[in-house]
């Protein structure tokens, strides 16, 4: 015989004090950069000698970033620390300290916040970066905001800007899979739930190329780094305007998984779609001088465990962005990815 049926826990019963005592009670405090953690009107952090900060930030928006039908809270966190490091990544650094920022609906089931905060927490002390502070305040969506702090060695952060005409452009694992994952959800099969479990994988659970980032720092071995969160035909097109040059990408070089080949020929989709303008991948796409492609190619995959691949090359400004497709045609490139604020 079962007792009287209790009601669930609240972000409105709980209050946000009680819920960050909670919190607080699960993080780990020790750590050589953080000198005092939650607990006090704000964080402090020793640096490290020879290092240099970086400091990024990312929001994420029930509705617009998220669906909380098609992610579990956990998931959330995870993704949501994912994102971050992925931009720390990009930069050849390694995360520290992260700051939490949440607006959370009063009836929103403590349970569940406690989940978020354990993936992040999970994912984020596996690449070193803690929780150190952050805010709740009451929203009528669940909205989050992360700020990420992490170091790289002085003068060895990767840039945007440092590309030059004639050098190799390489990316990461593979293209077009988030997207596709997203669009599974989006339209649900039964039939082909197998072929899009991967999918779904990769865009709900993302894998920030961490260990990439570091090594082309350390080994000076990238002239110029982006994430791809936006979708390669964007991402390229920052990386270019950063670098005040041009480049083109061949269509046949694009890494493309057979998961998404096989979701997009039974959904008669086409796949370079996803490729390009998809985005949410978080895979690097860097710059590499032609002396050292050989290096990239042989020591990249074994040093980090993630495959990489040379898909095109950089060209002077003049030339623009092109791709060349399958059938060596030359078409503009245009920014089609991901637009926080496009129709």
């Amino acid at each position: 015989m079962t007792g009287p049926k209790r009601p669930k826990e609240t972000m409105g019963k709980v209050g946000e004090f009680g819920f960050i005592e909670r919190i607080r009670k699960t993080l780990k405090e020790d750590g050589s950069s953080v000198v005092l953690g939650v607990g006090d009107d704000a964080a402090i952090l020793r640096p490290t000698a020879g290092q240099e900060l970086i400091f990024t930030t990312d929001m994420l928006v029930e509705g617009k970033h998220f669906d909380l039908k098609t992610i579990t809270p956990w998931q959330l966190g995870a993704k949501t620390m994912a994102v971050n490091v992925s931009d720390c990544a990009a930069m050849g650094a390694k995360p520290t300290a992260v700051v939490v920022s949440l607006g959370v609906p009063k009836d929103f089931p403590v349970k569940d916040l406690e989940a978020f905060y354990d993936g992040m927490k999970g994912w984020g002390e596996s690449y070193g970066a803690r929780i150190v502070g952050g805010d709740t305040v009451g929203s009528d969506q669940f909205v989050v905001n992360v700020a990420l702090i992490g170091e790289v060695e002085k003068g060895r952060a990767l840039r945007r800007s440092g590309a030059k005409a004639g050098e190799a452009l390489f990316v990461t694992g593979t293209l077009g899979d988030s997207a596709a994952g997203l669009h599974s959800l989006q339209h649900p099969d039964p039939k082909g739930k197998d072929a899009a479990t991967l999918l779904v994988k990769r865009h709900l659970t993302p894998t920030p190329r961490f260990n990439v980032g570091r090594y082309l720092s350390s080994k000076r071995l990238a002239s110029s780094a982006i994430d791809v969160s936006d979708g390669l035909s964007s991402e390229i097109h920052h990386l270019c305007e950063g670098s005040g040059i041009g480049a083109e990408i061949h269509e046949e070089a694009l890494p493309l998984s057979d998961s998404l080949l096989h979701y997009c020929e039974a959904k008669d989709l086409d796949p370079l779609g996803f490729a390009l303008d998809g985005g949410e991948d978080y895979e690097l796409l860097f710059t590499v001088p032609l002396t050292r492609i050989s290096e990239a190619v042989r020591n990249l995959p074994g040093e980090t465990g993630t495959s990489v691949r040379s898909i095109g090359r950089m060209v002077p400004k003049a030339k623009g962005v092109t791709l060349i497709t399958r059938k060596g045609q030359r078409v503009p490139l245009k920014p089609k990815g991901f637009d926080h604020f496009s129709d």
